[in-house]
Order: structure tokens, then C-alpha cells, then sequence
């Protein structure tokens, strides 16, 4: 009986955003929603992925242009619904890491180049699996509107990178590390100025994401010193992404990173 009463109240709340959902309606950590969402988003990275890779490039570039617009469209509907619902605020921006992803797959399908092709490697792809992993979005139940652009609008900030690895498109390179850790010295501060003015919370600086990996170091080192251990999380993950990357270069014997052909 309880579960077909939430049943029907999840029916009514597809287009409810998260501070008029009832507490009880949302997903757990891990539990088997969240595991079936995550292990369909993987199932349709790798799917994607190996049709653009066997695909010629006058279907490779409807796939770029097409996985693009289904990111910013996705967007725009929920900045739009908000918008119309009276219930949008400055934290409605799309200024968190995953956010700006946006920005940079747009600039990346019109004008393929490094600056953006590295910036996509070195965090948005490590981005979109921690928001992945770490869903901040549990409060809403599964059959809701946000929940469903939430997940699909990361798998697809996934998708759009790795699919493009696989062809040599974005060929990351060690020697261009310094273009993520510019963007982030560059961006970082005026986010940081940004979430004091507007009260907002954008890259999690203020406020580590409920649940996440980061809480833990936040319950450590306080705020905003948990900002700094954040810091060595990212030179981490950066380990762990380009090591491969030096390995088969050495193997190769190019002494970079940057076989293939010349594009992003």
C-alpha cells in the first residue's frame, strides 16, 4: 500500500524540482536504481563510442553535432521550466564544473582544437563520473524530470570525450597539463568570489557535495581547507588519466603522448 501511494506521488512530481519534493520519494546511493541508471550509462558510453569509431566521418560529425545538442537542449529545458515555474535562482547557472562542460562541448564540435580537447579529458570526463558516482540529485525520485536530465545530461558530457578518444580526435597530452590547471587558477577564484556574492555553492568550494568523497576531507580539514585537499584529489585522478597516456608513448617511442592525427 505504501509503495503505491508514493507510486502515484511520484506521478505528479515529474516536473517538481527538488524543494517541493516530499522527503521519502528520492533514490539511494547505490541502491538498485542508481547501480541500474549507472550500469545503462556505461552500457551506452561503450555502445556509442564503438559506432562512432566504425562510423565514416560524414555520420561522425551528425553524431558530434547531434550528441552537442541534446547537452545544451537538455539544458535550456531545464533552465527554461525553472524559469517558468518562478523557481529559479542564481545557483540555477550553469557554473559548476559539469556546467561549463556545456560551454566547452559547444565550442569543441563547431572548432576542434587542444585547448578544449585537453580541458574535456582532464576534467570534464573525471567530472561527469564523480557527479555520476556521487549524485547530488537524490532527492528526487527517479521519474522526475530533473533526476532523468541530471543523469542523462552527464552520460552524454561522457559519451561526447571518450568517443572521440577512440578515434584520435582528442588526443590528450602531458605536456598539456597546464591548460586544465590554467583553467581551473583562472576560474576557480571567480567562482569562489561568485558563490560569496550570490550565496551559491558552484564547484562545491563552499560546501563539499553531500555524500561525496569530498565530505569526508570537508569533516577533516573544515572549509575551506577541504578546498586544498581537493587540490591533491585532482593531481590524483591526473595520475591515474595520464599514466597511461606516458606509458604508450614510451612504448612507442614518440616521447609524448600525441600520436594520431592532429585535431583536438
Amino acid at each position: 500500500m505504501y509503495h503505491n501511494i508514493l507510486a502515484v506521488m511520484e506521478e505528479r512530481l515529474f516536473f517538481t524540482y527538488r524543494d517541493q519534493i516530499p522527503d521519502g520519494l528520492g533514490f539511494e546511493h547505490y541502491g538498485l536504481k542508481h547501480i541500474l541508471f549507472l550500469l545503462g550509462i556505461t552500457a551506452f558510453v561503450v555502445l556509442f563510442g564503438r559506432l562512432y569509431k566504425r562510423s565514416g566521418e560524414w555520420l561522425r560529425r551528425r553524431m558530434r553535432v547531434g550528441a552537442a545538442l541534446v547537452i545544451v537542449l537538455m539544458e535550456a529545458m531545464k533552465q527554461t521550466l525553472l524559469a517558468v515555474q518562478g523557481n529559479y535562482t542564481w545557483e540555477i547557472l550553469p557554473l559548476h564544473l559539469c556546467g561549463m562542460t556545456i560551454f566547452l562541448i559547444a565550442i569543441h564540435t563547431l572548432r576542434p582544437n587542444r585547448v578544449t580537447g585537453e580541458i574535456l579529458y582532464a576534467l570534464s570526463i573525471p567530472g561527469a563520473v564523480f557527479a555520476l558516482l556521487c549524485a547530488d540529485w537524490t532527492m528526487y525520485p527517479i521519474w522526475n524530470f530533473f533526476c532523468l536530465q541530471s543523469f542523462l545530461i552527464h552520460m552524454m558530457e561522457l559519451a561526447y570525450p571518450i568517443m572521440l578518444l577512440g578515434t584520435g580526435e582528442i588526443r590528450p597530452r602531458v605536456g598539456r597539463l597546464w591548460i586544465p590547471a590554467l583553467y581551473l587558477a583562472v576560474v576557480t577564484p571567480i567562482i569562489y568570489r561568485l558563490n560569496h556574492v550570490w550565496d551559491t555553492n558552484f564547484f562545491f568550494i563552499n560546501e563539499a557535495a553531500p555524500g561525496s568523497p569530498m565530505s569526508l576531507l570537508q569533516g577533516i580539514l573544515g572549509s575551506p581547507g577541504y578546498v586544498f585537499g581537493t587540490g591533491g584529489v585532482v593531481a590524483l585522478v591526473w595520475i591515474v588519466l595520464y599514466t597511461p597516456i606516458v606509458v604508450k608513448a614510451r612504448r612507442s617511442g614518440t616521447g609524448h603522448g600525441d600520436a594520431g592525427k592532429l585535431a583536438g
